[in-house]
């Protein structure tokens, strides 16, 4: 991190917000400094140490997971804290670091042991012991004011230390809330009072009279190059990790648009204040202008030489001192400020800097550039590239974090030998893929060693101590995929039949009051062999927690060898629940639903143990997909939540289209329109793949084809025979790349206003198509998707259902075809044609943005949804595109 100053004044400040290196801080009427009430605090750290010192691991772990658990749920309130104080970054990528810092964190840490013996090696008798340090000063940034706490205290816990936080002035009260949060979530769960604290005083000499203290242990540094150096310079064991200036090489086998994407996901992420961002990118000669072409059609901004100079002038005005108002802002606010206009949607400012290396050297821009700018260098050769990166890295960056793109062995080899840093991401990007467990498997972390280059002790993701410089080549990481299906489906007229053959002596049917007084339940008693059948038909739509409690008291005094769930997708999700905690009483709903990044990292633990009950499904409407889904739907405390985990999903389906020939043609419509959405969205999902979008083109196909005919006549068995099974074929594929931004606004929008979950779904679907066929402002990170295809997965979709000449034509087709169908069923085109009140609308407009981000299913959108986006599709959804809807 460099040094910045405020306005257009030479004054300085570190950009760690570092109160013992800060040459001006906010205006702060400190008063004398009391060394009493300083040793006060040490005094109950040290106390708490010593208590820390006696927990087990299991009481160290407990707490540890408290405090994870609370940092999650927090995640959101805090980033908003840190956007509203420091006035720069981006609010969803500082919750996406708040989640990196809990979430990924707890992955990492939840297995290792850190209490007593760690490690036995029989085979050289030697047993490793761990202890904890005791009191650790931490000092924290204003560039990461709440991931960096979370982080520390979570990483300090695991270690039985007690901290002491030391925020930068910039940034105290983002310190002090993730510190409440934490420490009540900690001492609840057993940690010792006082074992987190923060002094919060901006004075310098508190921070010098700590880094002298005799009874701090430990002093752990993320900032810029004074405090690292003054904190070396105290005399005690410190850990500090420094600037970072990432040259990123793109050599000639690089694959320009993936490239392009990791290096827009990463320059943009928080508007680049995270330290490990690129900061120059060389490209080879050979493919310089394809890619910065690449780079202008994703939404960057090629500079002039007089805006490139506005830029330097602005920012870099006072020799290396940055301009704090250059910080963390978004490209267009930064070219404004800087005196110049760019169109409001450019996400990056391209600055053309000199091939020559005595130039280059000698230019403003080589320096790190905490905000949305990046250099561009035209590279000769391959050792001409990687001469360039050498001398970026010099200028600020040794030890920290560089990237090569390419895909020849040779020159990756040269590069990771040539460049002197502790991290060298290979086709990845850096500012995500240097925090460690998402692109890659380095260690989860907000405090990257820079190694003796650096000035740090080490070269690793901190986690635990390190002592040695070790530089780590990672390449990126593709995880694989699946594809999870129940074990036996049965589908056409008839399939009923197929209970014959389960064998059964106790069944419990779950339904609803409707589907009983329909008949369906004595239908289905003609088709078991058990002696003994009770019916539980309590669900209504949308289940809540104390019906799904009824249903396991009644198994509970009635222990069935067989559950039937019969009825719609909310019967279906209702029977996947109650079989969940019967089988398992101890679990809990809400740590069940605790929201999550990445389903392989997320905390919350579904039972894996073969089931003592089996389940099976029988759909009666055509829309869910429920039948064959790890999901279930329910409704707690007002809001819609998901549990998903494949230990969910049936043992058996049967989609039998006799039992949909009642369905009025209101639901039809409703349940058609859902599991088209649910082809559409699975197909442009993040996790799509080649199993999934062969099940996502026949469920289109189908549905587009079918719909209408079932629509005109309810008895069209055959019609009614397609839409069953094109119900589960979509379920089947978002069951393995889930869904989207559609869905995550039809389930805040449906439950608030209670509104049948298809019609929404329909409100929305036409806006969502439209906004993911576009230019993203954000992508989505994702490590196994690349370049943007939404809009080819669309127009592939479009030509194999509608036709057309080529990609354009075919995914106008498709969105045509998608508006005729709705028109066609007399889908309500908009939220105030279903009847909601504008004045409700407006007034849960917040509410209902906010519910909709924390959505589980923008997890696999294609696009990252911005809370403004999903605002603006909120209004479409409500008035269409007419005025008012911006």
């Amino acid at each position: 991190m460099t040094e910045t100053r405020n306005g257009t004044g030479s004054q300085a400040v570190d950009s760690s917000g570092d109160a013992a290196t800060a040459q001006t801080t906010p205006a702060v009427d400190a008063g004398p400094v009391r060394h009493e009430q300083v040793d006060a605090v040490v005094d109950t750290a040290t106390a708490a140490a010593a208590q820390f010192r006696t927990l087990d691991q299991q009481q160290v772990d407990a707490i540890v997971e408290a405090m994870v658990r609370a940092g999650i749920r927090a995640a959101a309130e805090l980033a908003a804290v840190a956007i509203e104080e420091t006035g720069f970054g981006v609010f969803e990528d500082k919750v996406v670091k708040n989640y990196v810092a809990t979430e990924f964190l707890y992955d990492y840490l939840k297995d290792k042991k850190s209490v007593g013996v760690i490690e036995e090696n029989v085979e050289h008798s030697i047993v490793r012991v761990a202890e904890p340090i005791g009191v650790v000063l931490a000092i924290t940034p204003v560039t990461n004011p709440t991931s960096t706490v979370l982080y520390k205290a979570i990483v300090a816990a695991k270690t039985r230390n007690a901290v002491i936080f030391r925020p930068s002035p910039f940034a105290v009260r983002s310190c002090e809330r993730t510190v409440e949060i934490l420490r009540a979530a900690a001492e609840a769960a057993g940690m010792p009072p006082g074992a987190l604290q923060v002094i919060p005083d901006a004075a310098h000499e508190v921070t010098h009279y700590l880094f002298k203290h005799p009874k701090v242990d430990f002093i752990w540094v993320t900032g810029g190059q004074k405090i690292v150096a003054l904190a070396n310079a105290a005399g005690k064991p410190a850990l500090g990790v420094g600037p970072g200036n990432a040259p990123i090489y793109l050599h000639r086998t690089a694959d320009i648009r993936g490239a392009v994407v990791d290096i827009l996901i990463s320059k943009t992420f928080d508007a680049s204040v995270i330290c490990p961002a690129e900061q120059t990118c060389i490209i080879d000669d050979e493919i310089y202008d394809a890619t910065v072409a690449e780079f202008e059609r994703m939404g960057a901004h090629l500079l002039t030489d007089e805006q490139a100079e506005a830029i330097a002038d602005f920012a870099f005005g006072c020799g290396d001192k940055v301009n704090l108002a250059a910080l963390g802002q978004q490209a267009p606010e930064l070219a404004a400020r800087a005196g110049f206009t760019v169109d409001p949607a450019v996400k990056v400012l391209l600055a053309p800097l000199p091939s020559d290396l005595e130039r280059l050297a000698a230019h403003p821009l080589v320096q790190e550039k905490l905000m949305p700018v990046l250099g561009l260098v035209r590279a000769r050769d391959v050792q001409h590239g990687i001469d360039a990166a050498v001398l970026v890295t010099e200028h600020g960056g040794l030890g920290h974090t560089s990237a090569i793109y390419a895909t020849d062995p040779s020159v990756i080899d040269a590069y990771g030998r040539a460049v002197r840093t502790g991290r060298i991401l290979v086709n990845a990007p850096t500012a995500v893929g240097a925090l460690g467990g998402i692109y890659n498997n380095l260690t989860p972390t907000f405090s990257l060693g820079c190694g003796t280059w650096g000035g740090s002790s080490t070269t690793e993701n901190v986690n635990y101590q390190q002592l040695l410089n070790i530089k780590t080549v990672a390449h990126r990481r593709t995880p694989p995929q699946w594809f999870r299906v129940p074990s036996n489906t049965f589908f056409n007229a008839g399939a009923l039949e197929n209970l014959r053959d389960v064998p059964c002596t106790s069944v419990v049917v779950v339904t609803d009051a409707l589907s009983e007084q329909r008949g369906v339940v004595d239908d289905l008693r003609a088709h078991l062999r058990a002696e003994h059948v009770k019916v539980f038909s309590e669900v209504e739509p949308e289940p809540d927690e104390a019906t799904i409690r009824r249903g396991v008291t009644l198994l509970e005094g009635n222990p069935p060898d067989l559950l039937v769930a019969i009825g719609g997708g909310s019967v279906i999700d209702a029977a996947k629940a109650i079989r969940l905690f019967y089988e398992h009483p101890e679990k809990d709903l809400a740590e069940l639903s605790l929201p999550f990044l990445d389903p392989r990292k997320r905390m919350a633990e579904y039972p894996q143990d073969p089931h003592k009950l089996r389940l099976v499904a029988i759909p009666t409407t055509a829309g869910t997909g429920s039948e064959v889904s790890p999901a279930a739907v329910l409704t707690v405390a007002g809001r819609k939540e998901t549990l998903v985990d494949y230990s969910l999903v049936p043992d058996m389906a049967i989609v039998d289209p006799m039992l949909t020939l009642s369905m009025p043609r209101t639901l039809t419509v409703d349940t058609g329109i859902d599991a088209l959405t649910h082809a559409l969205e699975a197909a442009a999902s993040i996790f799509a793949s080649p199993y999934t979008d062969a099940f996502c083109v026949q469920a289109a196909r189908l549905i587009f084809e079918a719909l209408p005919r079932v629509y005109d006549d309810p008895d069209d068995l055959a019609a009614r025979t397609d839409m069953s099974n094109a119900a589960t074929l979509a379920g089947l594929a978002f069951s393995n790349a889930f869904v989207g931004t559609n869905h995550a606004l039809a389930h805040s929008v449906g439950a608030r206003f209670g509104i049948a979950h298809g019609r929404v779904n329909g409100v929305f679907l036409p806006h969502t198509l439209r906004y993911n066929a576009s230019l993203p402002t954000k992508f989505m990170p994702a490590p196994g998707y690349s370049a943007y295809v939404a809009p080819e997965k669309y127009a592939q979709l479009g030509r194999i259902v509608f036709g057309g000449h080529d990609p354009e034509e075919s995914r106008r087709r498709l969105f045509q075809g998608v508006e005729d169908l709705l028109r066609r069923m007399q889908v309500p085109r908009t939220l105030k044609e279903i009847g909601v009140p504008e004045e409700e609308f407006v007034a849960a407009l917040p509410e209902l943005a906010m519910t909709a981000f924390q959505d589980l299913s923008n997890r696999t959108n294609p696009r990252m949804p911005l809370i403004s986006e999903i605002t603006e599709l909120l209004r479409l959804g409500y008035y269409g595109d007419g005025e008012h809807a911006h």
